[in-house]
């Protein structure tokens, strides 16, 4: 994008966590370019990530980020305060739902984790009892083929949505179950009223199809240099990839014309 005149003035920068913030794996931490960039940011522009994360897996990277403002956990299920994990704002699914998700489940072994479990304390469907406070379901590395299936059984579920993500544990995909009205769409239209941020005034950076729903909610849509056809098709512009710090530099250069 070529800006002709002053750069739009920008109040808040929302984006993804795994290949946008963080390379796509378990054990990946930011740069310190990234850090850096957020410190320099403090006070000129609101940062908020985005992540399908459960919070048991995103506390080390939100707190390394030393991020303040509120951010979206679980695949857009919840709100939570970054700095000391409390919940501000949370959608659950229905039990009768969650127990039809088991159901349909029982045929596969996948291990299948709930809220904030960690990988290793899920278990399969058939061992599973409904929890009444469901915001997450996540099917944890899926097969191809299994995949399809299980998405395409899961359509008829009117009251929940489900996406599969390249794993950033194993090999595979994991899919994401939420309610229908807890995508990051939903969550980040609450977050900005949390904030009191219009969409116009807000910066969404993210890689993967499921960032559409981040695309929907910011007025400045930016895709990584590593991110899908789709999403790039559906950017305003394209920035460097993770690995070269995109994200930092994206940081770097809205808050330095703030």
């Amino acid at each position: 994008m070529v800006y002709l005149g002053a750069m739009p003035k920008y109040k808040a920068l929302i984006f993804d966590l795994d290949d946008t913030a963080i390379p796509n794996a378990l054990d990946s931490v930011p740069s310190q370019r990234l850090v850096e960039a957020v410190k320099n940011a403090a006070g000129k522009l609101k940062l908020c990530a985005a992540t399908g994360r459960p919070y048991a897996y995103a506390k080390d990277i939100l707190l390394a980020l030393e991020l303040t403002e509120p951010c979206v956990i679980s695949a857009g299920t919840q709100i939570i305060d970054p700095t000391n994990g409390e919940i501000l704002w949370e959608v659950i699914i229905d039990p009768a739902d969650v127990a039809q998700i088991l159901e349909i489940c029982k045929p596969y072994r996948y291990e299948i984790i709930i809220k904030n479990e960690m990988i290793g304390q899920g278990r399969a469907a058939s061992d599973h009892v409904v929890i009444d406070s469901t915001n997450v379901m996540y099917i944890i590395s899926s097969e191809l083929a299994d995949t399809e299936t299980i998405l395409e059984t899961l359509k008829a579920i009117e009251g929940i949505t489900a996406i599969g993500i390249p794993s950033w544990t194993h090999k595979g995909t994991d899919i994401h179950i939420t309610n229908r009205q807890a995508t990051k769409e939903h969550s980040i239209a609450e977050l900005l009223r949390i904030i009191g941020v219009s969409k116009d005034k807000v910066i969404g950076v993210g890689d993967g199809d499921n960032d559409i729903n981040l695309f929907k909610s910011v007025g400045l849509k930016i895709a990584m240099g590593n991110a899908t056809d789709l999403l790039m098709s559906e950017a305003d512009e394209i920035c460097d990839t993770v690995e070269n710090d995109g994200l930092a530099k994206i940081i770097d250069r809205f808050s330095t014309h703030q």
